[in-house]
């Protein structure tokens, strides 16, 4: 008696990655941050109050940004994120800052503004306003000063600040000159993105597997982890980015998929961006595996 293998047609379909079925429930377009808690400081204040060095300007006034530091705290965003407050250390007078976020254009010499929020008056001391824009990663912090004299910026040899006569207007475009060996005082509280979506999910029936794809919106570490769940090294991720995870089982599950041909895990997505909170995700994954069968016999 000969057993006749499955036809080499059944081989190759059992390969093909199959669309998996996951519930919406389980799986969001995008998995929504995590309440604020870690933040990232960007930019710096004058370590002691400063004198006025920024002349009186009547509105506009001028605008200011800060592409590079020689030390500290850089001006520029490195994770996407929301801005939510920004401060300044102030000598006192009657100056109006206008806070403003910068994006680099394709000529190395013009900058755009982003967005801006409300004008503030600065009293004497560090002067801390609350705010919420949104920055992604490579925007950086500047701000429109007029009124009386102010401390704008401080000493700092080596550094240098961009400056503008004039304010440009969400959208606009501007070119800037440099002011040597001072730095902008202005620093802002970053709180990074922890956003991420699972772009997709595919099976292998002829392995018993998956693979899920995930997109992280910063630079972070991502995880997945679950019961039954093969275990996967977490993943450094260097910038946003899409990550792929294999999706196999374990143990019981494992057996169980061997013997029943079907099982269900329900895996758990981390992602921590740097310098920021934690999210996760658990979404349920139906794995199936195509047993060897005999398709007929041949008797003499």
């Amino acid at each position: 008696m000969e057993r006749w293998p499955t036809s080499r047609a059944n081989r190759s379909r059992s390969r093909r990655p199959l669309a998996a079925a996951v519930s919406l429930a389980a799986i969001t377009a995008a998995i929504m941050a995590a309440p604020a808690g870690a933040e990232v400081t960007l930019g710096q204040l004058a370590s002691a109050p400063s004198s006025p060095d920024c002349p009186a300007t009547p509105p506009p006034g001028v605008d200011y940004l800060q592409p590079s530091i020689t030390g500290g705290n850089f001006y520029i965003a490195r994770q996407a994120g929301t801005i939510t407050s920004w401060s300044t250390r102030s000598s006192g007078g009657a100056a109006s800052y206008v806070f403003k976020v910068f994006r680099r254009t394709s000529d190395p010499d013009v900058f755009q503004v982003i967005a801006q929020a409300p004008a503030h008056t600065l009293t004497a001391g560090i002067n801390t306003v609350p705010v919420s824009i949104a920055v992604r990663s490579g925007d950086m912090i500047g701000m429109n000063e007029s009124g009386g004299a102010n401390s704008c910026t401080f000493s700092k040899t080596g550094d240098a600040v961009l400056n503008r006569s004039g304010s440009l207007s969400d959208g606009a475009s501007g070119t800037f000159a440099q002011q040597s060996n001072v730095r902008l005082n202005l620093s802002a509280v970053l709180v990074p993105s922890n956003l991420f979506s699972i772009a997709a999910i595919t099976r292998d029936r002829h392995q018993g597997t998956a693979t899920v794809i995930v997109n992280v919106s910063n630079p972070g570490v991502l995880t997945i982890s679950g019961k039954g769940l093969k275990k996967r090294k977490p993943r450094n991720v260097a910038t946003a980015a899409t990550v792929q995870f294999g999706i196999a089982t374990a143990g019981t599950q494992r057996r169980r998929l061997n013997k029943t041909g079907k099982v269900t895990l329900t895996p758990t997505i981390t992602f921590i961006p740097s310098g920021g909170d934690a999210t996760s995700t658990t979404f349920a994954v139906n794995l199936k595996k195509r047993r060897a069968r005999t398709v007929g016999i041949r008797t003499p």
